[in-house]
């Protein structure tokens, strides 16, 4: 895992040669959690004392650069968690909230927690433009409400916009096509005022039609407006989930699942290379047992096995799990992986020789309710033996 704080500050200061594309980020919180995909957590002292537990997930990590640096880039957004118990009636007007579907409670939240974590780590829309329809109206509030936790300046001087060019497809009053959201969004380059990029509040519909792409509630498309409407990659809250308004063909399948089980064994080897314990969080179940090096002391908890582990950690500090495929059967992940580092310090009883090592090792993982409830691991202590004898 790679965390990055001051390195991607001095990095988009060295790209962005406009200071009105730079943005104000003065002390990010970022995790490369896997080769292609990143998380920001709340920036240490942001959010007037508020607390975020929640985490903002990108894909590709590569796209982070330009999600620093660049405020001629559109964030295409669709409107935040709805209550799906209540379904919009024939002909509602886009601003009858009172027969429309709305955000949850849970959802307003969620987008509160959203706000705070973009501002926290300085990524500040220029402008917003929105739909009329209520739940994108109530996305917004709760936007610049958190964007307000971590700054009240950047909700009172937020300029949004409200047209019905973004309205739901084929609705009452709503966007007959896309054309105007695709030339809204062609036509951004930037604000000579103000640094950030445009978010565009919209709905599913709209957004698939679009960029054939299949959005979560709460899920922002990063669109690249120079690069004839290129999307670069996705920003959504860790927590985000498929709706069954529009996924209900993949809540039913196997293969979410197996996403979900790979996506929690990934954080869990992050987890273990930062040495942080906060990466476990939403992973492992609250009474997770591990079968840890010792086959007769096992663990049932982050802290002990960590440290039950620091005889690798403190001979070879640098050692590092690589996934090199993972398998994944019933309500069981196998991971087959590689650990590397350097000799520097006893291991076993043999003393450092600085050697570079490397060494196989298999783990399984149980999954049960959505969390990694017990573990096996395997390591080929005979091999590192071997090499530092």
């Amino acid at each position: 895992m790679i965390r990055t704080t001051a390195l991607i500050l001095a990095l988009a200061a060295h790209l962005s040669t406009d200071p009105a594309v730079a943005q104000d980020a003065s002390s990010p919180d970022v995790s490369q959690i896997s080769a292609h995909m990143g998380e920001m957590a709340m920036a240490v002292g942001a959010g007037g004392g508020r607390e975020v537990a929640d985490r903002l997930r990108f894909e590709p990590y590569q796209q982070l650069v330009d999600i620093f640096t660049r405020g001629d880039l559109v964030f295409l957004m669709r409107h935040g968690p709805t209550d799906w118990s209540k379904l919009d009636e024939v002909d509602v007007a886009p601003t009858d909230c009172a027969n429309q579907r709305i955000m949850s409670p849970e959802g307003r939240r969620n987008m509160r927690d959203m706000g705070s974590l973009l501002a926290s780590n300085g990524i500040v829309p220029a402008r917003v433009v929105a739909s009329e329809w209520c739940r994108n109206q109530q996305t917004v509030q709760s936007l610049l409400q958190g964007m307000g936790d971590v700054d009240p300046g950047i909700a009172a001087a937020m300029p949004v916009e409200t047209t019905p060019d973004l309205n739901l497809l084929l609705s009452l009053r709503g966007s007959p096509d896309v054309t105007p959201l695709r030339d809204r969004i062609s036509a951004w380059a930037g604000d000579p005022d103000r640094s950030g990029p445009l978010l565009v509040v919209s709905h599913y519909t709209n957004i698939e039609e679009l960029t054939q792409f299949r959005v979560f509630e709460g899920e922002i498309l990063v669109i690249d407006p120079a690069r004839d409407n290129l999307v670069l990659g996705y920003l959504r809250l860790r927590s985000a989930a498929p709706d069954v308004g529009h996924f209900a063909d993949a809540l039913a399948s196997p293969l979410l699942e197996r996403e979900r089980a790979f996506d929690m064994v990934e954080r869990y080897y992050a987890g273990l290379n930062a040495r942080d314990d906060d990466l476990f969080e939403g992973t492992l179940g609250e009474e997770w047992f591990v079968h840890g090096e010792s086959p007769s002391r096992p663990t049932r908890d982050v802290e002990s096995y960590l440290d039950e582990i620091a005889t690798y950690m403190e001979g070879i500090p640098d050692i590092r799990f690589a996934i090199d495929s993972l398998h994944f059967a019933d309500d069981v992940v196998t991971v087959i992986g590689t650990l590397t580092g350097t000799h520097t310090g006893e291991v076993f009883g043999y003393p450092a020789t600085g050697r570079a090592v490397e060494f196989s090792a298999i783990a399984v993982h149980r999954i049960e309710d959505g969390s990694i409830v017990e573990s096996w691991q395997m390591p080929d202590r005979l091999t590192l033996v071997e090499q530092i004898r």
